[in-house]
């Protein structure tokens, strides 16, 4: 059993999906942290008033912050959460060349964070050489489903025809969603239109579109053993290694491994799993790491309350605050977390002693 629908964005404006034929529309909802699709309403209306499927999708850009693309997101698409697919669109654009594997953790992060304020696991939408090219074993191994993208050649297709894919998937297992024609020709509309085809029938869908766990909260008030999140705005010095995460469980992917002396800025923090957690604001979300056993909350790290802090102000770089506290920039950028590649903004807070 698959379902026939299309995809659309805002170049399909004169576009009435009640006017064609077909069983869902996946709709752009968003792109990076500052465009609303102007169509979006009123395709979305359209497709409920046709009784058809809703999906609706975020385009993912690397230079805005994630964690804001997804609030972005899902202050535009909260009253469908639940009866929607939600998507990410991972592709290059003017002023984001994301498809790399840099772009992947990216994607992944974004995925976790909409996963986790929704319970509804999000679909990740890419072209069958992207696919191919790069290491997805991270977005695989969390479960999140592929929509797929492989053109017909650019050919003319009449109506929806779906056919089997040219080569073949290296990481997951199967798709979830085909998008096989960007020429698609419909009855009812006259200019081009992406086709796809789900694989599973109105019930599946349903279950793609429904949550899977409870949502989180920026502050839970509760969570399986009953601690809380609590604010803190402190700096840890490690005294041992300890694995940066994405998550605070032992079990969630590392996102690299901070040595014996590197300082950590903190905004939040929980006891759960047998360790005290701490969250790490970082440029494209959060980070979390623990700080010790629930025996020993502060073994893995040493407390300072004579750091200080500079506000970023407009004109500064990595070398001229440097400069001014007369320290060395790389020593400062790595106090931080960050790299003198790294970009810093009017406004960002950074620890210079």
């Amino acid at each position: 059993m698959s379902l026939n629908g299309l995809d659309a964005a805002s170049y399909q404006s004169g576009l009435d999906i009640a006017e064609v034929p077909g069983d869902f529309a996946i709709i752009k909802a968003t792109e990076g942290i500052n465009y609303d699709n102007p169509t979006f309403s009123g395709h979305v209306k359209q497709t409920l008033v046709a009784g058809k499927k809703l999906g609706v999708y975020h385009f993912i850009r690397n230079d805005s912050d994630i964690k804001e693309q997804a609030d972005y997101f899902l202050a535009k698409v909260k009253p469908y959460i639940g009866k929607a697919i939600l998507a990410l669109d991972f592709e290059n654009t003017t002023g984001s060349t994301i498809q790399n594997q840099a772009g992947v953790g990216l994607a992944k992060q974004w995925l976790d964070y909409v996963y986790g304020k929704t319970g509804v696991r999000p679909l990740l939408y890419t072209g069958i050489g992207c696919e191919n090219s790069l290491d997805w074993s991270s977005v695989v191994r969390a479960n999140y489903g592929l929509w797929l993208a492989q053109y017909n050649l650019d050919k003319v297709v009449n109506g929806y025809a779906p056919r089997d894919l040219y080569g073949s998937l290296k990481h997951w297992k199967s798709m979830v969603i085909f998008q096989y024609a960007s020429v698609g020709r419909l009855s009812g509309y006259s200019s081009d239109l992406d086709l796809d085809v789900f694989y599973g029938d109105k019930a599946a869908w349903d279950k793609y579109a429904k949550a899977t766990k409870v949502p989180e909260t920026d502050n839970p008030t509760t969570n399986p053993s009953g601690a809380k999140w609590v604010k803190e705005n402190k700096s840890y010095t490690l005294k041992t290694a300890v694995k940066l995460r994405t998550a605070p469980s032992t079990s969630a992917d590392v996102i690299a491994v901070l040595s014996v002396g590197e300082t950590v800025n903190t905004d939040q923090a929980i006891i759960q799993g047998g360790y005290r957690w701490v969250r790490q604001p970082r440029s494209h979300g959060y980070g979390y790491l623990a700080t010790g056993p629930a025996s020993n909350t502060l073994e893995y790290v040493e407390t300072s309350a004579s750091h200080a802090y500079y506000e970023v102000v407009s004109g500064d770089s990595w070398w001229s605050i440097a400069q001014q506290y007369n320290t060395d920039m790389n020593k400062l950028a790595k106090m931080n977390g960050k790299t003198i590649e790294t970009a810093i903004h009017p406004g960002d807070k950074l620890l210079v002693k």
